[in-house]
């Protein structure tokens, strides 16, 4: 550890999709029902390196993602921040293994 205000974690898993529908999963603000939170501002298109979303989880509650770059179907590098001044630099890198599968690792 940095320091006794930080942490490092990289969870990964195995995901049964294809690269490309991960990817699309990942970057299609059309396609962020999984998330579980209200979008209330993304570009109307795949997203793109300087995009900023605005998701309201909870009325009165606020969290956003900066696009800080991005290598179509390999990583996506994003600026997370959240309520109470949380803030998460975050790059998810989704890994083929196999036509049909993938490794998503968020580091």
């Amino acid at each position: 550890m940095a320091d006794s205000d930080s942490f490092e974690t990289c969870p990964t898993d195995i995901v049964h999709a294809s690269p490309e529908r991960v990817w699309d999963l990942l970057t299609n603000p059309d396609r962020f029902g999984w998330l579980g939170v209200k979008v209330i501002e993304a570009p109307p298109r795949t997203l793109g390196a300087g995009d900023r979303l605005l998701f309201g989880p909870a009325p009165g509650v606020r969290m956003s993602w900066d696009v800080l770059s991005l290598e179509p179907l390999r990583t996506l590098e994003l600026d997370v921040k959240v309520p109470l001044g949380i803030r998460n630099h975050e790059i998810v890198v989704v890994s083929p293994v196999g036509s049909e599968s993938c490794r998503v690792t968020f580091t």
